[in-house]
């Protein structure tokens, strides 16, 4: 107890606290339902994660840390806090992943408004997320889907052979499980790297957002195409343009589940009654249009926007600062934190 800072057991004991009453709370709101009990998480199952406060300083290279000293940071001059004054660095979250130590820091900073665009100024732009490609724009812009899982899965058999064939518990085993997990947070890293610059290149060029409501869960029974649907990552990308939208004062709409934006025809609004998944340009029998399947369904998502009030296309968010979420710690993200 003594070899630690007094901030790492206190902040221990209060997410424990904070997990018991969450757990009792969705007891009380949901009768008989008895998931999410409190889970111990070991030094072998769980992630080695644990916060500090106070006597926080980041230099160019280098984080001073309570009881740790002083380390060297692995991505220089990453965290925008050196030299600021107008920061104030109210907490450290320190987390271990495949043999990686990442550093989040919590601070507290003022955020000016956002500047507010006229509505008929505004660029509404419709986003359609998909699986050959991570998201294709009404702008005609494409963000390629890397498919790192995909890629990766004959080196991911290779390692689970390794491990499989290693005795259980031995040295061996260890240092094969090893190598499996970082080769995952490899995988995860690409994706995620990917899905930020996306996201935020589109929150930057766009006013106006229009996505759809998608029920990943549901897409994620087809068997055929559940490993390609969970190497795209689409709920945390929309979570991604979700935020940042929200940060940046811009409007993200969410279209009705049901619309047809695949099977609309963008220039007459005609609706097919089929569209296979293997029809990758869209033929509309009415008028002869003829489209990229993906662009197609990305300008009908941007025209629901322009057609009607965007109050009427289910809006979750505003332009409100008020409603702006709080900032996560800078280097939350997995890949763009800084290693020690």
């Amino acid at each position: 107890m003594y070899e630690v800072s007094s901030v790492v057991p206190l902040d221990a004991l209060r997410n424990l606290d904070h997990a018991y009453d969450m757990f009792f709370k969705r007891c009380r709101e949901i009768s008989g339902n008895q998931k999410g009990y409190p889970k111990f998480k070991s030094k072998k199952s769980g992630g080695g994660s644990f916060s500090l406060r106070y006597s926080i300083r980041v230099s160019k290279s280098r984080i001073q840390l309570p009881r740790i000293g002083s380390i060297k940071l692995k991505e220089k001059e990453y965290l925008p806090l050196y030299g600021r004054e107008d920061i104030k660095v109210l907490s450290a979250a320190i987390s271990e992943k495949a043999g990686r130590w990442y550093v989040s820091l919590r601070v507290e900073q003022e955020i000016p408004d956002p500047i507010l665009v006229k509505d008929e100024d505004k660029h509404v732009v419709g986003v359609d997320v998909g699986v050959k490609t991570l998201a294709v724009t009404s702008d005609g812009e494409i963000f390629e889907n890397p498919k790192a899982f995909v890629k990766a899965q004959k080196k991911l058999r290779m390692l689970d052979k390794a491990v499989a064939r290693k005795k259980k518990g031995s040295k061996n085993q260890k240092k094969a499980l090893k190598k499996r997990a970082k080769h995952y947070q490899k995988i995860a890293s690409i994706r995620r790297d990917n899905q930020q610059k996306a996201s935020t290149a589109i929150t930057k060029s766009a006013d106006v957002i229009v996505v759809e409501s998608l029920n990943v869960k549901g897409m994620r029974s087809n068997r055929h195409l559940s490993k390609a649907i969970s190497d795209v990552g689409m709920t945390d990308f929309l979570r991604q343009l979700e935020y940042k939208a929200l940060w940046l004062g811009k409007q993200f709409v969410k279209a009705d589940r049901w619309y047809p934006s695949s099977k609309t025809c963008s220039n007459c609004g005609s609706i097919k009654a089929e569209l296979s998944l293997g029809e990758r340009t869209f033929n509309c029998g009415d008028c002869g249009f003829s489209i990229d399947r993906d662009l197609n369904a990305a300008i009908n998502l941007k025209n629901l926007a322009g057609s009607s009030p965007v109050s009427a296309c289910c809006p979750v968010g505003s332009t409100s600062v008020r409603n702006r979420p709080k900032r996560p710690p800078v280097g939350q993200e997995p890949n763009s934190s800084s290693e020690g």
